[in-house]
């Protein structure tokens, strides 16, 4: 990975047009639904290899609509296949922006962990010269409890399945 240094800053304006537009999105799709873990076992998987086969299957019912059934619904089958032609373009693009999102949110996410472990360093050194950071250094200290105990046990654990 590149050694990224991201220095940039959100304002509450930006944070809340980012989240207007966000509503005004979901406000375009009205009819998005949020579906069960259950629900998505049930479904029949469209992957990329079916896209294809979806769009073949629309092409030979639109040109040889007589070979369908009279209860066969053309209409909402043309309505289907186009909305998921058009909700796959919009998730291409959301899917694209996320994952600028996560990798941002990952990277600077790790500047800001590694500038903390700085500081905690530096608060450890001087909480034992400094009156009042033998507090601020037991609260950080708390990130790292029980890290060791841990490590501890896993070579205790390792020790005796060799000895065994």
């Amino acid at each position: 990975m590149n050694k990224t240094s991201i220095s940039a800053t959100l304002t509450q304006a930006n944070i809340d047009a980012v989240k207007a537009a966000i509503v005004a999105i979901g406000a375009q799709v009205p009819f998005l639904i949020s579906l069960s873990k259950q629900e998505r076992r049930a479904l029949t998987k469209v992957g990329p290899k079916s896209i294809d086969f979806v769009q073949e299957a629309h092409n030979a019912s639109v040109n040889f609509p007589n070979i369908l059934p009279p209860v066969f619904d053309k209409v909402e089958y043309a309505k289907d296949t186009a909305l998921y032609k058009s909700l796959n373009e919009i998730k291409l693009l959301i899917n694209s922006l996320n994952e600028k999102i996560e990798s941002t949110h990952m990277a600077v996410g790790a500047e800001s962990m590694n500038a903390s472990l700085v500081v905690y360093k530096m608060v450890h050194s001087a909480s034992k010269t400094t009156p009042g950071l033998e507090s601020v250094y037991a609260e950080l200290r708390q990130r790292f409890k029980n890290q060791g105990k841990k490590a501890s046990k896993k070579k205790q654990s390792k020790n005796t399945d060799m000895a065994a």
